[in-house]
């Protein structure tokens, strides 16, 4: 284990939020912490606002249909349901539709695997479609106009839609703004248009979306609009998810476990999901309802009933259990993964992977993600695809996904990418994207993007905001340092410390179900060794039976507030540590700790 003190950091222990606030690029650190509207930014910055919210009038006001694109991930349910109920609330007889992509993997226009109703004189694609410019001039040939509410790079022209889109408003200055976020601007819009205030009952699918989709959230706006749609539950679906997961997110309704206990949940259902489920996860979401019946299991307590179900707590109970699934279908990937591409090297930049005889299409991308993380290299995974080019012939391409690890050195693997000529295409966000290639040029991609990425060091040292010695870990600063918590997200990495340490066998608590978590305390703050097992810290637990035997560590941990049956207790998580030195009541002292013996 290696660490240093993040580059920002002078470790003043004086001012610990503005210490841990600078480290992460927040000068400002008083207004981030208490953010008021005042950092929202004016839908009217969004270029094409104007005439999209023209565009949506006048068909509206002409009872023309409307059908509403959703995009498959979460930011596609949650924008898309925001604009359906958004219609409903203006009239709840209007007619519009929900499409729901038929393939688990496909994305805006050009995954031409949807039938738009009849008779449709608006199509709206949230989240997705700037890209799209051939199956927009499709639709508008047929008459229908074409609103783009997106927030992805722009690649390609494409004047056949009204393209509202953060990253292409140069006036616009947040770019850490998703699907969703872009979509309460042009409900915003719409507000102000139609003289009513919609807008923000939808800040809670607004929030959802941001996180799920880590948007960076040290900008202020995108911080300020997740702090409110997370206050305000409204969101029936949700609600029902929540209230599963209520043991897991222990009630409590944060950017951690939305990003770790919601999203991931309603993900599983969207990659490995049938078709019907995932239509009624959707439905659920934009409050189309249904009720069903459902014949709940028996108990020690109550024999097998059939009981009415409304379609937000079926929607939450699938959702969940497709989660299960693909845990386990991830894990057998991610092993298979590892066993094609065995050990790497040094000089190996990236890591390619063909998964198309293993690997399910919708797990390609929570997969890559595994095998960077393992590796500690960006990873992408190829699989064939077959698409039909403009002539109708059928083409063998490998379509695929690509994932970067968190800390890692290369900002922004999708421009790598596409700075390498043997790619077709890398389309998305920079270190999360689609790829496409054609199969005859994996070995020179693979070729160009070493050399592109030759000088990159792949450094698996942890970045620290404090490095305290004993003396100076204080309840106080721990404590500060812990209530940023909630603060914790995408572009703001949790809180980490280091110090070095000593303690003896007999001064330290032992918990977990097989006793092999330690907790030491030092200066009444404990710090919680999980799962010590069979590393040299487990092997000195075992062996060990003198009391005053102790032990010297070098830890690096994070700050915690743990919340159990509603007491509440300060922690330090050890992340990582080495053992320094080993030494007992006879003054038996073992110096050298051999490079095995470092956890």
């Amino acid at each position: 284990m290696k660490y240093r003190l993040l580059k920002n950091s002078d470790n003043d222990i004086g001012n610990v939020l503005k210490t841990v606030l600078k480290n992460r690029n927040i000068t400002d650190y008083k207004t981030y912490l208490h953010l008021t509207d005042d950092v929202l930014i004016d839908f009217n910055n969004l270029d094409n606002i104007s005439e999209a919210v023209k565009s949506f009038v006048k068909h509206y006001e002409n009872k023309d249909k409307i059908a509403i694109l959703a995009d498959n991930d979460v930011d596609g349910l949650c924008s898309s349901a925001m604009m359906y109920r958004y219609i409903k609330e203006l009239d709840k007889d209007y007619q519009v539709e929900l499409i729901i992509h038929q393939r688990n993997k496909s994305h805006g226009l050009s995954d031409n695997d949807f039938d738009l109703p009849p008779d449709v004189k608006l199509l709206i694609v949230p989240d997705a479609g700037t890209n799209d410019a051939a199956a927009c001039k499709r639709f508008s040939e047929q008459g229908i106009d074409i609103l783009i509410l997106d927030h992805h790079q722009k690649a390609l022209e494409n004047p056949y839609a009204v393209i509202v889109n953060n990253q292409i408003s140069k006036d616009y200055t947040n770019k850490e703004l998703c699907g969703a976020g872009v979509t309460y601007k042009f409900l915003q819009a719409l507000d102000t248009e139609l003289w009513v205030e919609y807008a923000d009952n939808y800040l809670d699918l607004c929030a959802f979306a941001n996180i799920a989709d880590d948007m960076d959230i040290t900008s202020f706006e995108t911080k300020r609009l997740i702090q409110k749609g997370l206050l305000n539950i409204r969101n029936e679906f949700f609600k029902s998810l929540i209230k599963a997961q209520e043991f897991s997110m222990n009630g409590i309704v944060s950017i951690h476990n939305v990003s770790w206990f919601l999203a991931p949940v309603i993900n599983g259902m969207i990659r490995i999901g049938s078709f019907e489920d995932r239509k009624l996860m959707f439905k659920a979401a934009a409050g189309i309802y249904e009720e069903f019946e459902y014949k709940k299991r028996a108990t020690k307590k109550e024999p097998a009933k059939t009981i009415l179900e409304d379609i937000y707590e079926r929607a939450a109970r699938l959702t969940k259990n497709a989660k299960g699934r693909q845990d386990k279908m991830r894990t057998d990937g991610l092993n298979k993964v590892i066993e094609n591409i065995g050990e790497i090297d040094y000089d190996t930049k990236i890591v390619m992977c063909d998964v198309s005889d293993f690997l399910d299409e919708g797990l390609t991308g929570i997969t890559a993600i595994r095998v960077a993380e393992h590796y500690q290299r960006p990873c992408i995974l190829l699989k064939e695809h077959i698409k039909t080019d403009e002539q109708g012939n059928d083409i063998t391409t490998y379509g695929g996904s690509m994932r970067n690890y968190d800390n890692s050195p290369v900002e922004n693997f999708q421009a790598v990418i596409n700075s390498c000529p043997a790619f077709n295409y890398c389309m998305g966000h920079p270190n999360a994207a689609g790829v496409d290639i054609n199969p005859d040029k994996v070995d020179e991609a693979r070729r160009e993007l070493n050399a592109a990425l030759s000088d990159v060091v792949y450094d698996p040292t942890y970045n620290v905001d404090f490095d305290l010695d004993k003396t100076t870990v204080s309840y106080g600063l721990i404590k500060e340092m812990a209530e940023l918590e909630d603060y914790v997200g995408k572009g703001f990495s949790k809180p980490l410390i280091a110090c070095t340490f000593s303690f003896e066998r007999g001064n330290i608590e032992l918990k977990g179900k097989e006793n092999d978590t330690i907790v030491a305390r030092v200066n009444d703050v404990p710090f919680y060794f999980f799962k010590v097992g069979s590393n040299p810290l487990g092997e000195w637990l075992n062996e060990t039976w003198n009391d005053n035997s102790q032990v010297t560590v070098e830890v690096v941990g994070f700050p915690h507030i743990n919340s159990f049956k509603g007491i509440k207790e300060l922690q330090i998580v050890v992340e990582d540590f080495n053992v320094l030195k080993i030494e007992d009541i006879d003054n038996f002292q073992k110096d050298d700790i051999d490079d095995d013996d470092v956890w």
